[in-house]
């Protein structure tokens, strides 16, 4: 075998065994928003084996009774970024998972209020954190680094908004499935 074969199967080693077992950053409790939160689960969002995108976790007061991410509350659902990804991109994701992941057929009357919301959505860097704040009663909160960025009570969107990830067409197929195995 040559040296380069041999460097680049160490180098695929290295980067499959720190996927497997790199640990999770977010501590188990946190306090945000003057609440009490119970972390009740994470996954990294990769693009192939090396690039990380996100940190995702999500957290309620209690995990042992607030065990579907879609019925607990309050959730927040945090977002832990290390890419750059400009607004544009969450818009309009947000907004076309938000809609293909309803069971209504007129969505127009829906749409305008969703993007309402989304166009709160803010360009991203390394570091930034967004946090969505979910009381299923009460309302809907994206926050950016701790600054709230946009606030709905507006049932039908805080009712449906993590079906974005979580719904039968999720956003991100990965994400849904390591909160469900929770």
């Amino acid at each position: 075998m040559s040296s380069k074969t041999i460097t680049l199967v160490s180098f695929l080693f290295v980067c499959f065994a720190t996927h497997a077992t790199e640990p999770n950053s977010q501590s188990k409790e946190i306090v945000a928003y003057t609440q009490q939160w119970q972390q009740c689960g994470h996954h990294l969002v990769r693009k192939g084996l090396i690039f990380k995108i996100v940190d995702v976790d999500w957290f309620t007061d209690n995990c042992q009774d607030n065990q579907n991410i879609l019925t607990a509350s309050p959730v927040l659902l945090r977002f832990r970024y290390f890419r750059t990804i400009k607004r544009d991109f969450f818009i309009s994701s947000a907004t076309e998972y938000f809609l293909r992941n309803l069971k209504i057929e007129n969505q127009s009357a829906i749409k305008g209020a969703v993007n309402e919301f989304n166009k709160a959505y803010q360009d991203v860097q390394d570091g930034d954190i967004y946090d969505l704040v979910i009381i299923h009663e009460n309302s809907l909160k994206l926050f950016k680094n701790s600054e709230l960025l946009e606030n709905t009570n507006n049932a039908f969107i805080l009712n449906n908004y993590l079906r974005i990830w979580f719904g039968s067409d999720p956003v991100l197929p990965a994400l849904k499935q390591a909160f469900d195995e929770k």
